[in-house]
Parts: structure tokens; C-alpha cells; sequence
């Protein structure tokens, strides 16, 4: 009797022993892969990607958190007849994208954005043979062209905005309205160039987790926060925001923005690791999940422009960095567009191909307005 307890007692043991052991080279296992990024989801460079470079207007944004004064751009920013033709075109066959565009016209009297959102409504028609044909007839100009045009179409020509993703997006980025302006002006980041990067991450996060987004985020029109490895509404990683903070305090850093940015991840605790994690996974307050989202494009915007390249208002490019890390932030005249890759209604979508549209679409832009740029 004796000896069948021990032998019980044994293989318990063994069984116990043996199961701890899978379970620490499981764990060693991960740890391994996501330090050398061997978990990363691999992603692609974006089929547009020549045409994101070939059609760059090299200009500089002017952050103004206050209210913007277009005055003064008014007269140097009209729209040429050629610009104005094209809208013309779209908001006959397009309202929605027309309107759109117009509007973010009348608000920044910068013509560079409307050519900007112009090139977008362009790039995601090139298969609309008779959009593009009518298109290339305002070569030649003429008051009577728009005369010529067909019955307007009623539906946004971005596939993305009709998707029930888009719609919990939408209404979540504008319950957390007042955070991203505040985080805007903490930061000095745009808030619309903010916003651009997060919005790939959450529609990677909705379309990957579909009973969840049904179920809960999608009811309730709340952003989702993000698993695993990745954390907050922008799914930032543990170490990437250990980065971005190490990147402030480092004055020899090609990342380093100035004493001013030093102190504002500064710790309330000497448990910095509970309180970054419980600040990247606070359900009710996403304050922190915007602002290591701006800091990191700021750092990245401030490392190219020291390399002389300006990308302060390529959304694409800083959506794609913004996914791939600051590794792959290598400075260079026509940067890749790409990233992870995204399916939206059948339809597949790089992050920063993803960013690029969303910015230059329009939308909720009389919720968080495009910046002046000259």
C-alpha cells in the first residue's frame, strides 16, 4: 500500500515538475522572440508607395493651438484654376469627398491641403475611368467644363468611412476630443497627425478581435485597448515606451527634443513600471496612450529634420514608423509607406496607407482641423 502512494506520489511530482518546465520554456520562449521582434506581424510596403513620394509638396506645418488666423495666408494660397477644376470635378461626381474638401479649404485657405486631398480622392479612384477621364480635361480648363458632368453619386469614395469600424472610431475619437487637443498642445503635435497613426492601429485592433468589437466596443462606441504585447488605444509596447522616455533624457540622442520635453513622462512613484502599465491600460482616461503616440512622432519628426528631411506632414510616413519602430526610422529622401497589413470589407490597407487616406479624407475634420501649412 505503501509503495503505491509513493509510486502516486511520485508521478504527481514528475507530472508537476514536467509541467513547470514546459511552462518556463514557454515562457523563456517568448521572451526571446519578442526581444529579437521575432513576434512582430509582418506587414509590406504600400503598392502606392512610389506615388505617396512622387506626389510630396515639401512644406512645413505651423502648429497653432489657438484659434488659426488665415488672413494672412489668404492671398498667397488661392487655389489655381487647375486645383479648382478638379474639385469642381469631384464634388460633381463625388459630394461627399467635394464637400470635404471645400470645407477644409474655407477653414485653412491652404491650397497645398486641398491639392493634398485632391491627390488622395485621386489615388483611391485610379480604377474610375471616367472620373480620372474628367479629371484630365481641366488641362484645358474652361468655365463652361463642369456643365459636362454626370449626376452626382451619393456615396464616399474612401470604402473604409462605410464600415462599422469606422462609425465606433469615429464616435470614440470624438468622446476623447478634449484629451487629444490636450494632448496637442502638451505636445505641440497636431492633433489630426496624432489621431492619423492611432486610427491604423485600431482598425487592425477591431478587425482582429471581431467578437469583442460586436460585443462590447461596437455597442458601446468606445476605442479598444489593446492586448498582449501592445497596450492603450494606440498600442504602444512596454518597451517602446520605455524608449520614447529614455529618447527625453539623453541630450547626446539623435531622438532628444530639449529640456523642455524631460519631465513630462515624470513619475508620481518609484514603481515606474506598475505606473507606465496602468497608464497605457486606463480605461478611463486615455491621456497617455495619445501623448506616447505624439512623443514618439515628435521624436521622429525631430530626428529627420536634423538629417535635413522634412516629414512633419507625411502622415503616411509617420503612420508607417509609428508601426515598424524607431529601428527602422532611418532618414532618407523618399521614405517607404507600408507597414502592417489591414483588411477592412475585403479590402487590404497598409498602416500607412490606411493613415495617409484618413488624413487627407477629411473626416471629422471640424472636429480636429487640418494645420496651416505654407
Amino acid at each position: 500500500m505503501k509503495k503505491n502512494i509513493k509510486n502516486i506520489t511520485r508521478k504527481v511530482f514528475c507530472v508537476l515538475l514536467y509541467g513547470f518546465a514546459i511552462i518556463g520554456f514557454i515562457f523563456a520562449s517568448v521572451y526571446v522572440l519578442m526581444h529579437f521582434h521575432l513576434t512582430d506581424v509582418k506587414g509590406s510596403i504600400d503598392s502606392r508607395n512610389a506615388y505617396f513620394n512622387a506626389n510630396t509638396l515639401h512644406k512645413k506645418f505651423i502648429y497653432t493651438p489657438k484659434i488659426i488666423n488665415t488672413t494672412a495666408y489668404a492671398k498667397s494660397s488661392r487655389l489655381d484654376s487647375f486645383t479648382a477644376c478638379q474639385i469642381m470635378t469631384i464634388s460633381s461626381i463625388l459630394p461627399d469627398n467635394g464637400k470635404m474638401i471645400l470645407d477644409a479649404y474655407v477653414y485653412t485657405k491652404s491650397s497645398i491641403i486641398a491639392e493634398k486631398m485632391v491627390k488622395a480622392v485621386l489615388l483611391v479612384t485610379q480604377s474610375n475611368t471616367f472620373l480620372q477621364d474628367k479629371i484630365k480635361k481641366c488641362d484645358t480648363f474652361s468655365d463652361n467644363f463642369v456643365n459636362n458632368l454626370i449626376t452626382p453619386s451619393n456615396q464616399n469614395i474612401f470604402d473604409w468611412i462605410s464600415s462599422s469600424e469606422w462609425q465606433t472610431l469615429r464616435d470614440g475619437l470624438i468622446k476623447d476630443k478634449d484629451v487629444i487637443k490636450q494632448v496637442s498642445r502638451d505636445s505641440g503635435v497636431p492633433e489630426r497627425i496624432i489621431i492619423s497613426s492611432m486610427i491604423s492601429e485600431q482598425f487592425r485592433f477591431f478587425t482582429s478581435n471581431r467578437e469583442s468589437f460586436k460585443q462590447y466596443f461596437e455597442p458601446l462606441k468606445i476605442l479598444g485597448n489593446g492586448t498582449k504585447f501592445s497596450y492603450g488605444v494606440a498600442g504602444v509596447k512596454i518597451e517602446t515606451a520605455k524608449e520614447i522616455e529614455q529618447n527625453l533624457k539623453d541630450v547626446n540622442n539623435k531622438f532628444y527634443l530639449g529640456s523642455n520635453y524631460e519631465h513630462i513622462f515624470d513619475y508620481k512613484t518609484e514603481d515606474t513600471d506598475t505606473e507606465r502599465l496602468a497608464r497605457l491600460t486606463d480605461n478611463k482616461n486615455h491621456y497617455y496612450s495619445y501623448l506616447y503616440t505624439a512623443i514618439f512622432l515628435k521624436e521622429i519628426i525631430h530626428q529627420w529634420d536634423q538629417a535635413g528631411y522634412n516629414i512633419g506632414d507625411r502622415p503616411e510616413v509617420l503612420a508607417t514608423l509609428f508601426n515598424i519602430g524607431f529601428v527602422k526610422s532611418v532618414p532618407k529622401e523618399n521614405p517607404e509607406v507600408g507597414g502592417s497589413n489591414i483588411v477592412i470589407n475585403d479590402r487590404t490597407y497598409t498602416f500607412g496607407g490606411l493613415a495617409y487616406e484618413f488624413y487627407y479624407s477629411g473626416e471629422i475634420s471640424d472636429i480636429f482641423p487640418f494645420d496651416v501649412v505654407q
